[in-house]
């Protein structure tokens, strides 16, 4: 997957490089972190409207929506689980979901 300043997200095929999904969903902002879960079903967002999203790889629809950081969000990591995600902000925090 690919993060951009245009404020998308995009999922690839990564053996014919053909466009799978667009992830819009930060209202134009630039998304600044995109990881894959575990199992690869679930990627998560995030960028400059502080929040992250959720969404389904296969369908390409967003899930969920996690706010509560005061700024830009810089990184979004999974656990090696899959039961946590941490979002790392410009307001100094760092958030376990």
């Amino acid at each position: 997957g690919t993060a951009s300043s245009d404020g998308t997200a995009r999922l690839w095929n990564r053996e014919s490089g053909e466009q799978i999904h667009v992830l819009n969903g930060h209202g134009g902002r630039a998304v600044r972190s995109i990881s894959f879960s575990p199992d690869g079903a679930v990627v998560g967002t995030a960028g400059n409207d502080g929040t992250a999203r959720l969404w389904s790889v296969g369908s390409g629809q967003q899930t969920a929506v996690l706010t509560g950081h005061d700024d830009v969000i810089h990184s979004l990591s999974f656990s090696s689980d899959g039961k946590l995600i941490a979002t790392a902000s410009g307001d100094r925090t760092v958030r376990l979901w």
